[in-house]
C-alpha cells in the first residue's frame, strides 16, 4: 500500500481514520471540488478530486481508487482501502495554480498544484 501512495498519492495533502468528511469548517468547504495534481519526486503524476462528504477519487498509471478526505486540525488526511490514512500539511488553502512541497505524516515528499 505505501507504493500505491508512492506512485499514485504519495500524494497531497481528521477523524478520516474510517469515515472522514465530517469537518464543516470553511476551510474543508472550500475544498469540495477542487482537483490536486501530485508529483512524486521520482516524477509520477497522480490527479486527486475532492468530492462532497468527503469522497476522493485518485487517478495515476491508467488507475482509478475511491477513497475518503477530512480535514484534521491543520492537516488535510485521506484513506484509503478503508484503513490506509495519511496525513499532509495544509494550515494555509493552495490557490490554482499554486505549487508546494510538503511531506506527509508518513514521510512522503511531493509537489502539489491545485487546478
Amino acid at each position: 500500500m505505501r507504493r500505491f501512495f508512492a506512485l499514485g498519492l504519495a500524494a497531497a495533502l481528521g477523524a478520516c481514520a474510517t469515515g472522514g468528511g465530517g469537518d464543516r469548517s470553511p476551510r474543508s468547504a472550500a475544498l469540495v471540488g477542487q482537483t490536486l495534481e501530485v508529483r512524486t519526486a521520482a516524477g509520477q503524476v497522480s490527479t486527486l478530486r475532492l468530492g462532497d462528504g468527503g469522497a476522493v477519487t485518485a487517478r495515476f498509471g491508467g488507475r482509478e481508487v475511491a477513497g475518503r478526505w477530512a480535514m484534521d486540525g491543520d492537516e488535510l488526511c485521506f484513506t484509503w482501502s478503508g484503513n490506509f490514512r495519511e496525513c499532509w500539511p495544509y494550515a494555509v488553502p493552495l490557490r490554482r495554480g499554486q505549487t508546494r512541497a510538503i511531506t506527509s505524516d508518513r514521510g512522503n515528499k511531493v509537489q502539489v498544484t491545485a487546478r
